[in-house]
C-alpha cells in the first residue's frame, strides 16, 4: 500500500500536524530523561582525577545506570498494564527527578553507585511507554517521522550536557546542578500529568509465551545486536570521548567539553532527515547503512590526532544518530502492532546494558591495559562487523517485514 493511499482520519488517526504538539511535549520529557543519564560523561575527567578512579571504574558509572535501566525496561509492562502508558511516563519522570536529588546528596562511591542504579531504574520506565504512545497516535506509514521528532531529544541532550556541566562547575557544584535538574524533571512530570494526551492504552505484562516467541526469533536477536552497537556508537562513544581527549590527547577538560557539545550540534536535526530517508528508502536498509558508516567513522577516533581527529569527531555523531528512527520502526514492526511495545521492552534493556554500559567499561579496560584509542578502534570494528553480518543475514536467510507497505530490500 502506498503512503499516499493512507487516510489517517479514516483509519482512526489524527493528522500528523495535530499530533505534533504532543510529540514536542514527549520530546521535552525525553530530553530531561536522557540528560539525567549522560550528564556524567563530561564530568568523568574531573571525577576520575578528583577521586583517583581508573578508566575502567569511570566507565563503569554507565554500567550501573545501564543495569538499573535493564531491570526497569524489562518490568515496565507490569506498571503500564496497571496505570496506562501516560501515567507510566508521569511516574518515570517524577522518579527520575527524585533520583537526581538523591545523587546530589551522595558522599561515597557505594552510595553513588546505588543512586546511579536507582536513576537507571527510574528512567527506564519512560521509553517503552512513550514509543507505544507515539505509535498509538500516529498512522503506521508515518511512524518513522513521528519517532524522528521524538528522537530530536537525545541529540539536543548530547549538545547541552557539556554546557550544563560547564555551568555546574563554574557557578556552583555538580551536586547543586543535579538537584536543579531533578527539580526540572519534577515540574515537567506535573505538566505532563495535566496537559499530556494520548497513552490511554494499557501495556501488557511480559509473559512466558511472548518471551519464548521473541527468544526463538532470529530477527529479534539480530535487532538486539544492532541496537547494542548503535547505542555504543552514540552513548558509548559519547561517554568515553572526554576521557580520550583529556587523557589521550592532552586536552584540557573545558576545551574537550566545548568540542563535545559542538560536535553534536549538527546532529540535532539529523533524525528528522533520517526518518524521511527511512520512509523513502526503507527502514531496514537505512539502519544498516547508518551503522556501517558509524563504525567506519568510529575507528579513526582512536587512530588520528589534530585536524583529522577533529573531522572524525564532528562526522561520527552526525551519522550515528540516524540509526534510531528507522531502528525503532523496524523493532516495533518485528512485534507487530499488538506486540511492538513488548519487542521494545525486551530488546532495549539488553541493548542499553551492552552498548551503554558494557562497551564503555570495555573501552576503559582496554584503555587501562593498552590505550583508550585502541578501545575506540575495537568498538568501531564491532559496529562494522555487525552491520555487514546483518545485511548478509537479512537479505539471504530471513524475509523482510514490510513497513508502510514497502519492502526494504
Amino acid at each position: 500500500m502506498a503512503v499516499a493511499s493512507c487516510s489517517p482520519e479514516r483509519d482512526g488517526y489524527l493528522p500528523f500536524r495535530r499530533i505534533l504538539p504532543q510529540l514536542v511535549l514527549l520530546a521535552s520529557l525525553f530530553l530531561l530523561n536522557f540528560l539525567s543519564r549522560i550528564i556524567f560523561s563530561p564530568l568523568l575527567p574531573q571525577i576520575e582525577q578528583e577521586l583517583g578512579f581508573s578508566h575502567t571504574v569511570a566507565g563503569s558509572f554507565f554500567l550501573w545506570i545501564s543495569a538499573g535501566y535493564f531491570f526497569s525496561v524489562l518490568s515496565s509492562g507490569f506498571i503500564s498494564a496497571r496505570i496506562t502508558f501516560k501515567w507510566t511516563i508521569f511516574c518515570s519522570t517524577l522518579a527520575t527527578g527524585c533520583s537526581l536529588a538523591l545523587l546530589s546528596a551522595c558522599q561515597d562511591l557505594p552510595g553513588l553507585r546505588a543512586a546511579l542504579f536507582a536513576l537507571g531504574v527510574s528512567a527506564g520506565l519512560y521509553l517503552p511507554a512513550a514509543l507505544s504512545t507515539i505509535t498509538g497516535m500516529i498512522a503506521p506509514p508515518y511512524w518513522g517521522r513521528g519517532i524522528a521528532v521524538h528522537e530530536l531529544a537525545p541529540n539536543v541532550g548530547f549538545v547541552i550536557a557539556p554546557l550544563v556541566c560547564g555551568i555546574m562547575v563554574r557557578w556552583a557544584t555538580w551536586r547543586v546542578g543535579l538537584a536543579i535538574l531533578g527539580a526540572g524533571l519534577v515540574v515537567m512530570a506535573l505538566l505532563f500529568g495535566l496537559a499530556g494526551k494520548g497513552g490511554r492504552q494499557r501495556g501488557r505484562p511480559p509473559d512466558f509465551g511472548v518471551l519464548r516467541d521473541f527468544l526463538t526469533m532470529p530477527r529479534f536477536w539480530l535487532m538486539i545486536l544492532l541496537f547494542s552497537l548503535a547505542i555504543c556508537s552514540t552513548m558509548g562513544i559519547y561517554a568515553m570521548l572526554p576521557l580520550l581527549l583529556v587523557s589521550g590527547q592532552g586536552m584540557d577538560a573545558g576545551t574537550a567539553n566545548r568540542l563535545l557539545a559542538l560536535s553534536r550540534l549538527c546532529a540535532i536535526v539529523m533524525p528528522v532527515a533520517a526518518g524521511w530517508l527511512g520512509d523513502r528508502f526503507g527502514n531496514q536498509r537505512t539502519m544498516l547503512v547508518v551503522l556501517l558508516l558509524a563504525g567506519i567513522m568510529t575507528v579513526p577516533l582512536g587512530l588520528l590526532a589534530g585536524v583529522p581527529l577533529l573531522a572524525a569527531i564532528f562526522l561520527q555523531p552526525v551519522i550515528a544518530v540516524c540509526f534510531f528512527p528507522s531502528g525503532f520502526a523496524m523493532l516495533s514492526a518485528t512485534g507487530g502492532r499488538e506486540r511492538g511495545a513488548a519487542a521494545v521492552s525486551l530488546c532495549i534493556p539488553v541493548a542499553f546494558l551492552v552498548g551503554g554500559g558494557v562497551m564503555p567499561t570495555l573501552i576503559g579496560s582496554i584503555g587501562d591495559h593498552f590505550s583508550l584509542g585502541a578501545g575506540f578502534v575495537v568498538a568501531g570494528c564491532a559496529m562494522i562487523t555487525a552491520a555487514l553480518f546483518a545485511a548478509f543475514t537479512l537479505t539471504r536467510e530471513m524475509p523482510v517485514i514490510p513497513v508502510g507497505g514497502r519492502n526494504d530490500f
